[in-house]
């Protein structure tokens, strides 16, 4: 019986502090426009471009803008952490996603190439689109990474010289598998 009412209390603390700290920050603009601003920086770089590229130049100037803010203003200590904290857990977040996408792309890579490299030994040579790969050689074409954009392979058999590319980093930082050296190389 004892057991259970401690944890019984336990549950109701916690509630009680999330409860509170949830309160506290939706009290106060500043920590709010903080994680709204976090939350479309997320949404930028990790859903819409899979990079790190605008959090990476913008986080720093954040986090130095906070601090000089929360001097000037002097909310108190709790606020002045929660201020200073979203950009770089914003930065690490983005930078998380950034290498789950690309262990995706560099996983999904091999497979495409592959595949074509078999297609190329049964006919002699390279396909002119991916799809031509499904289903013999492949269920489906992965995706390079998951985000809305620069997320897909791109594929390129011209006279003969085929080649895949992916974005590492967009826009720029393409990867480029040459078929002909069958090597990977950076473009940008």
């Amino acid at each position: 019986m004892r057991e259970s009412s401690r944890r019984a209390s336990e549950r109701s603390h916690n509630e009680s502090w999330l409860t509170s700290l949830v309160r506290y920050v939706c009290s106060h603009r500043g920590i709010r426009v903080s994680i709204s601003t976090g939350s479309v920086l997320l949404a930028w770089d990790a859903v819409l471009s899979g990079s790190f590229v605008m959090s990476l130049i913008i986080c720093p100037i954040w986090f130095v803008v906070s601090v000089v803010k929360n001097a000037i203003q002097r909310h108190g200590w709790r606020v002045a952490l929660l201020r200073m904290a979203v950009p770089p857990v914003t930065l690490g977040l983005v930078l998380a996603n950034n290498a789950v996408q690309l262990r995706i792309a560099k996983a999904n890579a091999p497979r495409i190439t592959a595949a074509c490299e078999k297609y190329h030994e049964a006919t002699g040579e390279f396909p002119q689109k991916l799809d031509e790969l499904v289903p013999r050689y492949l269920p489906s074409i992965p995706r390079a990474k998951y985000c809305f954009a620069f997320g897909e392979f791109f594929y390129w058999n011209i006279d003969g010289h085929a080649m895949l590319v992916w974005y590492e980093v967009p826009p720029f930082g393409r990867r480029i598998y040459d078929f002909d050296k069958r090597q990977w190389n950076y473009l940008d």
